[in-house]
């Protein structure tokens, strides 16, 4: 049976059982940060389980495409060496919520799965397992289906840990969660050991897990914190990869029809005869996942899903090389898999985007070629020197440090040459050395995706030059190198000389327009990597194609200011150093067309005195119009003149040096003033503690200072004119507007203070007696929470045994306390009751045996669950305290 029919007959049949039917939704759940890819065909589902959505229908089925490759499930190792493990694959899954639970669910998977009109699979051959305290599951098994005693296995928690088994099923590290039954299948042409079969141990190795049904009862909100669902539902999952397997009569996923006609047009493309099946699967499995999540518009790239993409390319090249697939060959295969995903219900444009995927997938392929081609000899040197059959890991590491060679790479080779490596040690290393990364953050260069692609150097001859005449060497267009940017597309400019600053030193990168025959395009932003400069922007008009004679002109008043601001934060650092006393150490900075910021270590605090003293030295060197000097030398002549500079950066042999007379020098390869009078005024707006004996002080220069103290003295003549009576002594009349103020919430807390007292009488007189323990629940609302401990602590005060429930609501959130008094803990405890409180009201908290809070789900609470909550109450005081 193809896979194309099994996915169709599937959802016929839930159609049949009154079920809608839904589409696969994204690979990329959408408003969940929990989940790094859609990895279950419940995440759609997810806000309906907690009960934070409704619906029309309360049956659905669907077929979801899932990834399970970083995050929680990783099956990213295991791809190509085990039959039936895939980081793309399909999810045929039923689901209900409240319509139906446990005995409809196994039903239905047993008629779909042995009847004449589905799938018709033998009985005989059919195993099932459940978790060891679900013991209605196990009554539906053996009493409804009469399946075999035998053919029925418990599973236990794992290592004593309550819920930690394979049949308590968890979407992650919180979300819905419940037992499971599932669903395994004996492959085995001759049955004649099935005997052998006792444990699960022996299900696993003889059998074929191919469909789960997980009851949904539980919400996780912390670990080993669960509280019931509002509505208990089924969420099941059928790998359709592997019931393919079983109904093509095949012993692995990667044998089906949708995978064979994959790699069939993989080993075409190879010209080596050794062709190796783990490579072939890999490359087949890996085409898939990156195909799909480019339609999906994930790029390559060095964080979060754009890496694990990265990565997911970056192995199936490897294998590719390791076969002999020595030229760009991935991009190709894209074209293979349309046919896969043609008639799939969902998101999924890969028909429409097969162009942007090639092209893509063909950019990163070139781009780790280089790093491939040398980690790759390096490796099979290192291989050869073994003589023992094992690879030390610290080569291996450093294959990966010194030539980008990733480390699963040589992983997967070394296994396909039976290769030893010592695990525990290498992850010792790699440990090690992310811990070595954190430490030295600063240290780490990130680099913009579109750097990578571009291949032009670009000599910048900006630092007395506003505009060039100069040539386009390289344009990039969605990504893509290109040869023309038309009318209003987006793109980078790389020029062959350019008067465009990038962004380096701290500096924002200029702006400004270059200029063709053809057309405008706008420069909003440069950015630099070492020689690579891009041009950041729009094409206002017309054309520009690649090798066009153009005209660059930056954004002249932009740069001035931004200028004014580079050379008064020299001006800064050199006057913090002469008022501290060289305790200043530099962490940071940022100059643009707004204002300057600077970041520096200093163990002390900075006074209003020191911020005065700041200013007037800066001032006065503006005064002065001191020259700036741009001196190019060499780091060692600059490290004996005690030049200042970044201890943590990486400098040139030859570098540059922004000298203003017997006050500042300083490395940089910032734009500056010719002389320090060009910078106006200066004045420090803010100064603020940002971390550990980290300050920052923020400043602004020219005219942006005087529009300052415009607007300064604008404020001070609104709030002057207020005052009718006393326009002369401003300062004293607002003094006398805020101690009234302070006698106001002296005398309203008093108020409160009364109040809280008298609800608390109140609640004391109305409490409920119940073997010797007062019982209060209210709903009370005031807007802030702090409240209803006060007055459950006044209660507790007056109450020798008493357990209070306070529900607070107000017009934004509703929160709730249960306080305990300390000495009926050890029978009742807060903790307990809350369980039982959300029973009836859905929400989250948390805290400790004698007082619990939190918030609850339902904004509005009424009178018919605040009873229900007492009526349940009352019957845990009874049955405890009898």
């Amino acid at each position: 049976m193809k896979t194309e029919k099994i996915r169709s007959l599937f959802l016929q049949f839930f159609k049949e059982k009154k079920h809608t039917i839904v589409q696969s939704s994204s690979l990329i759940p959408k408003n969940d940060d929990s989940l790094l890819f859609t990895n279950a065909g419940m995440n759609q589902f997810k806000d309906i389980y907690l009960g934070y959505k409704k619906i029309n229908s309360s049956s659905f089925a669907s077929s979801q495409y899932c990834i399970r490759t970083g995050g929680k499930h990783d099956d990213f190792k295991k791809v190509g060496y085990k039959p039936y493990h895939h980081t793309l694959f399909e999810m045929l899954g039923n689901f209900s919520f409240g319509e139906y639970f446990k005995e409809k669910a196994i039903i239905y998977a047993w008629e779909f799965l042995t009847h004449k009109k589905w799938l018709q699979l033998s009985k005989k051959k059919i195993w099932i397992t459940y978790y060891y305290q679900d013991y209605e599951t196990k009554d539906i098994w053996l009493n409804i289906i009469k399946l075999p005693s035998d053919h029925l296995i418990a599973i236990n928690d794992k290592n004593n840990i309550k819920y930690n088994s394979d049949n308590f099923w968890k979407m992650g590290d919180s979300g819905p969660c419940g037992p499971c039954t599932e669903i395994f299948y004996d492959q085995r042409k001759k049955n004649t050991n099935i005997e052998n079969i006792k444990n699960s141990n022996d299900l696993k190795k003889n059998c074929l897990e191919i469909w789960n049904l997980v009851f949904m009862q539980f919400n996780q909100i912390k670990p080993n914190k669960m509280i019931k669902l509002p509505i208990p539902s089924v969420d099941t999952g059928m790998g359709l990869e592997r019931i393919s397997s079983i109904l093509q009569n095949v012993s692995s996923s990667y044998k089906t029809d949708n995978f064979t006609k994959l790699i069939q047009s993989i080993k075409k493309k190879i010209k080596n005869k050794k062709k190796n099946n783990v490579s072939l699967r890999i490359i087949a499995d890996h085409i898939r996942t990156s195909t799909c999540l480019i339609s999906e518009n994930i790029i390559p790239g060095n964080e979060g899903r754009n890496y694990v993409l990265r990565r997911i390319i970056r192995r199936a090249l490897s294998h590719g090389y390791f076969i002999g697939l020595k030229k760009p060959f991935f991009y190709k295969l894209s074209k293979f898999i349309i046919h896969s995903f043609k008639n799939i219900n969902s998101d999924f444009n890969i028909y429409n985007k097969i162009n942007i995927i090639r092209n893509i997938l063909f950019t990163e392929e070139k781009q780790f070629h280089f790093i491939l081609k040398n980690g790759m000899n390096k490796l099979k040197k290192e291989i050869k020197k073994q003589k023992n059959n094992i690879l030390c890991e610290k080569k291996i590491f450093y294959l990966y440090d010194t030539f980008g060679l990733p480390i699963e790479i040589t992983q997967d080779i070394c296994k396909e040459k039976k290769i030893i490596i010592n695990i525990d040690k290498l992850n010792k290393i790699i440990y090690l050395n992310k811990r070595k990364q954190k430490k030295n953050k600063n240290k780490k260069i990130k680099k913009n995706s579109y750097l990578m692609l571009i291949t032009k150097k670009s000599i910048f001859d900006g630092y007395n030059e506003r505009i060039k005449t100069t040539k386009v060497t390289q344009i990039i267009y969605n990504n893509n190198i290109t040869s023309c940017l038309k009318n209003k597309c987006i793109g980078i400019l790389v020029l062959e000389v350019t008067p465009f600053y990038g962004e380096s030193s701290g500096q924002i990168g200029d702006s400004g327009e270059i200029i063709s025959k053809n057309g405008i395009f706008i420069v909003e932003n440069t950015k630099k990597n070492g020689n690579f400069i891009a041009h950041i922007g729009f094409m206002k008009n017309g054309f520009i194609n690649i090798n066009d004679i153009v005209y660059a002109k930056i954004n002249i008043k932009k740069r001035k200011i931004i200028q004014s601001n580079h050379s008064a934060t020299h001006l800064l650092h050199s006057a913090l150093n002469k008022i501290f006393k060289l305790k200043v150490n530099q962490k940071g900075s940022l100059i643009n067309n707004k204002y300057l910021r600077f970041d520096f270590q200093y163990n002390e605090d900075i006074t209003e005195k020191n911020i005065n003293q700041l200013e007037i030295i800066v001032n006065k060197k503006i005064q002065k119009n001191i020259p700036i000097n741009a001196i190019i030398t060499s780091f060692k002549k600059a490290k004996k003149n005690k030049v200042i500079y970044l201890q943590s950066k990486k400098y040139k042999k030859i570098v540059r040096i922004i000298d203003i007379e017997n006050f500042s020098s300083e490395l940089c390869s910032g734009t500056h003033h010719q002389n320090t009078g060009q910078i106006g005024f200066f004045k420090i707006i803010s100064c603020k503690k940002i971390g550990n004996q980290i300050k920052r002080i923020k400043a602004i220069t020219g005219i942006k200072v005087i529009k300052y103290f415009h607007k300064k003295i604008k404020k001070e003549k609104k709030i002057k004119n207020l005052f009718i009576n006393n326009k002369n002594n401003i300062y004293q009349s607002i003094k006398k507007i805020i101690n009234n103020i302070n006698d106001i919430k002296k005398e309203n807390q008093k108020l409160i203070n009364q109040n809280i007292l008298q609800i608390s009488k109140n609640l004391i007189s109305k409490a409920y007696f119940i073997n010797k323990i007062f019982f209060i629940i209210k709903i009370i609302s005031y807007k802030e929470h702090r409240i209803i401990r006060k007055i459950s602590d006044i209660i507790k005060e007056k109450l020798k045994k008493a357990i209070i429930i306070l529900i607070n609501e107000n017009n934004f959130i509703t929160t709730f306390l249960i306080n305990i008094t300390q000495n009926i803990i050890k029978n009742i405890n807060a903790l307990k009751i809350k369980n039982i409180l959300f029973s009836i009201i859905p929400g989250q908290g948390g805290g400790k045996k004698n007082i619990v809070e939190g918030k609850l789900i339902n904004k509005k609470i009424n009178s018919k669950k605040i009873k229900k909550i007492k009526i349940k109450v009352i019957e845990y005081i009874k049955k405890i305290m009898n």
